[in-house]
């Protein structure tokens, strides 16, 4: 059985492109992995839509709490982009040159 996809992802995804973020969607893979891996200047954000009043299932809830990686962060809508690029261009305006040189494979030391 394929996976739902949220009616607002479309637009989340065009609002994600738009402020220069590349995005890559999981949700065909179901099992509570999230719907959406987007990059931002060297940053990799994994993102779970839903709407306004949407929740987390448990197998989400799940596989959130075993990623070893960033928080999954839960995008509502489109007025959620800007806060989320915001915050990703201040991580990378602080670790910018640590960023840089890991996705070059270099030592960050």
């Amino acid at each position: 059985m394929p996976k739902k996809v949220d009616t607002n992802q479309r637009e989340i995804v065009t609002a994600l492109r738009t402020a220069g973020a590349t995005v890559f969607s999981l949700a065909s893979l179901g099992k509570g992995v999230p719907d959406l891996c987007i990059g931002f200047r060297g940053l990799t954000i994994l993102l779970e839509i839903k709407g306004p009043k949407g929740k987390v299932n448990p197998a989400q809830a799940e596989w959130h709490a075993r990623w070893g990686g960033s928080p999954v962060v839960v995008i509502r809508s489109v007025d959620d982009i800007l806060p989320l690029i915001k915050n990703m261009a201040a991580m990378v305006s602080v670790f910018g040159n640590r960023i840089a040189a890991a996705a070059a494979g270099k030592d960050t030391q």
